[in-house]
């Protein structure tokens, strides 16, 4: 998945709480990175108002809604870990040698959910000098997405969907040589093909199969009102609020294999 995975979330939280004074406070960190929101719940084994319990809520609610397809959620939790690496490294060594000891697990569970982190500092001395966090995703998809998009081809492999199959190896190709748009394209052709399998009909008409599966009440109204949604950004100009034209592609890809998960799960086979 391109949202951060559990361990990452838990190496950044782990951190915050071990060390409340580098921040001024807990609710202007949410703030800061747009975690802040009434939408942002999880129902969690935690006391709700003590400070561990207000600080992981609003981040694992904001995963499960990156997960559900929201980008704004995704692009909070990127900004909540630059944000805490950068207030964490400041007055710190960022020498090979000379690393503070919670760095080296730290980039190396983000590499694992496909993103680098990259140290920019300014001025040089340590104690006046100023760090900056950017997280860029590697040309290579998270390793739990990777294997998302390997058990969705086995299964149309399997259903001899030969079609969607085809369009899902090439997109994942294309996002490897960071032909992006080409990458999107095969995305939605993936869906659209997908979409008419589970009608039944060779049309890949989208807007009418989608209609069939909620008037059938095979897809109820908000989960074909999200395909629609998806399918109709899947091409467009970059419409999610990512930093980069990776990232929005990345998070098409995640989307391609919910919304495909979930078509799949209403196919008898």
């Amino acid at each position: 998945m391109t949202t951060l995975s559990d361990p990452t979330l838990s190496a950044v939280l782990e951190l915050i709480y071990a060390d409340q004074s580098k921040f001024h406070s807990l609710e202007g960190l949410l703030l800061s990175v747009d975690l802040k929101r009434p939408e942002y719940t999880a129902a969690m084994w935690v006391n709700a108002e003590s400070y561990w319990g207000r600080l992981v809520t609003p981040v694992y609610g904001a995963r499960l809604a990156a997960l559900a397809g929201s980008a704004e959620a995704d692009q909070a939790l990127l900004n909540l870990a630059e944000l805490t690496a950068q207030k964490f490294l400041r007055g710190e060594s960022t020498e090979r040698k000379q690393l503070p000891p919670w760095l080296p697990g730290f980039r190396a569970a983000l590499l694992t959910d496909g993103y680098q982190l990259r140290i920019e500092r300014s001025g040089d001395q340590p104690g006046e000098a100023v760090i900056r966090c950017r997280l860029r995703p590697t040309h290579r998809l998270p390793l739990q997405l990777a294997e998302q998009i390997a058990l969705i081809e086995t299964e149309l492999e399997l259903r001899g969907q030969h079609t969607p199959l085809d369009h899902l190896q090439q997109a994942t190709r294309c996002y490897s040589r960071r032909d992006y748009a080409a990458c999107e394209e095969h995305l939605r052709a993936t869906l659209d093909h997908l979409t008419a399998y589970a009608v039944g009909t060779p049309e890949p008409d989208s807007t009418k199969n989608v209609r069939h599966l909620v008037d059938t009440s095979r897809l109820t109204v908000r989960d074909g009102t999200r395909l629609l949604r998806d399918l109709r950004i899947m091409t467009a100009t970059n419409p999610h609020p990512h930093r980069t034209r990776a990232d929005a592609t990345r998070f098409r890809i995640q989307l391609t294999a919910t919304r495909a998960k979930t078509l799949l799960s209403h196919i008898e086979f």
